[in-house]
């Protein structure tokens, strides 16, 4: 067997297995916290939460991206598209995706779309 790909089967079994390791570490932090987040929530992030309602029970996965604003909006525009998708095991839960525009000078929200929002 080729040595570069015993090498790269090793390094990809050690990560396999270093992923299977901290899973009870995550679900620990994730049961503690309610969430675990990565990234700044104005950016690019990914959060893991948890649902405990009466009639929702599961886990909740949000993706946020910014995107470019719309041609016509201030400097000061920064735009957000966030995916939220869900696993539940008591309950439905929808995935659904929308974007948001904030004006980071007085921080409110601009009604405007962004065009990379519009595309399917």
């Amino acid at each position: 067997m080729n040595v570069w790909l015993r090498r790269l089967l090793i390094t990809l079994f050690i990560l396999f297995w270093l992923a299977l390791i901290l899973t009870p570490t995550l679900a620990f932090v994730l049961a503690r916290n309610g969430q675990v987040q990565l990234g700044p929530s104005d950016g690019r992030h990914w959060r893991l939460f948890m649902l405990q309602q009466a009639e929702a029970e599961g886990l909740g996965l949000e993706r946020g991206r910014p995107v470019a604003p719309p041609g016509d909006a201030p400097e000061s525009v920064q735009c957000l598209q966030t995916t939220i998708d869900y696993w539940m095991w008591n309950g439905q839960g929808q995935a659904t995706s929308y974007c948001q525009c904030l004006d980071a000078t007085t921080g409110m929200i601009i009604d405007s779309v962004p065009p990379a929002c519009l595309l399917p």
